[in-house]
């Protein structure tokens, strides 16, 4: 066995449906790879997708949700093969990605985490048949939806931080652990991710917000974990990035009360792409401004 893919899931049932279908349906022979998923304390019918897919998966279950960091440790564990690809259950793949992570670590040897960009669409059809955009490198050194890892360099870096106390930024703290075990980063353009984004679950932006904030929590651990001008860049909290998102917002004008009613009035003259910049803008001041709130007066915030 070649790799193992491990898959963290939490009550993304139907997302992880159609995941997993395009696990199975992969150019490499059966024996060449498992599917790894730890349920994570879902309560909705994750279960019943997982028994659909009977012995093809490997399936890890928690009784309660402990967060993305614990389940793919525990995935990594109870991992077979000497690669891991990580991948998000609201993933999907066309049917040469792990070929192409595969030819990627056996051309460039030990020692590296292949990269593949991640591609944000709203319906499974876009994923499956649309065009390949052009993409440019993320600047994360590690990504959880869409990366390969080998096994023993995850372990000799320490796993991911259970430790973080909100969404994200988990990934990029375990590259740099990486990166100073000398793990090299190689990006792999030819495994693409389609990140499954549909568009009742853009409208929903209290939810929206309440993940924003989670981010700029985990952001303050982050950046207290490694306090650099790196982290300022990644953590997005510079002035640059103010300005950016200040005007990303109609300088101001767009705000949670009244993003709704602006994404709407827009996606009804087809301008579905300036509706997802528009509620990007208002997302990304709320996180700054979290972000700010969360650092307070400690003399250890970016400034």
């Amino acid at each position: 066995m070649d790799l193992s893919i491990v898959v963290p899931a939490y009550n993304q049932a139907d997302l992880l449906q159609e995941h997993l279908r395009s696990l199975v349906d992969q150019t490499l022979v059966k024996d060449a790879y498992e599917i790894v998923v730890v349920d994570d304390g879902s309560t909705d019918h994750t279960g019943a997708v997982l028994r659909e897919f009977g012995p093809a998966v490997k399936v890890v279950r928690f009784p309660a949700n402990r967060g993305r960091s614990a389940a793919r440790n525990a995935g990594i564990r109870q991992a077979s093969a000497p690669l891991i690809v990580l991948v998000d259950s609201d993933i999907v793949v066309r049917r040469d990605f792990l070929a192409s992570h595969l030819r990627t670590h056996r051309r460039e040897g030990p020692g590296i985490i292949s990269r593949g960009p991640v591609i944000d669409v709203d319906t499974i059809a876009r994923a499956r048949e649309g065009p390949v955009p052009k993409v440019a490198p993320s600047p994360a050194y590690l990504t959880t939806a869409n990366a390969a890892a080998e096994k023993q360099a995850l372990v000799r870096a320490g796993l991911f931080d259970e430790a973080f106390p909100g969404y994200g930024w988990e990934d990029f703290d375990l590259g740099f652990r990486l990166k100073r075990i000398g793990v090299r980063r190689v990006f792999c353009k030819e495994a693409v991710a389609f990140h499954i984004e549909p568009q009742d679950r853009r409208e929903d932006v209290a939810t929206l917000l309440q993940k924003e904030e989670a981010r700029a929590r985990s952001a303050v651990y982050f950046f207290r974990k490694h306090p650099s001008f790196e982290t300022r860049l990644l953590i997005q909290t510079t002035p640059v990035h103010r300005g950016l998102y200040w005007l990303q917002s109609g300088c101001g004008l767009l705000t949670p009360r009244n993003i709704t009613g602006v994404g709407a009035w827009l996606r009804r003259r087809g301008l579905h792409g300036l509706a997802r910049l528009a509620l990007r803008g208002v997302l990304n001041q709320h996180y700054l401004q979290t972000l700010e709130s969360q650092f307070g007066r400690d003399a250890a915030a970016p400034r």
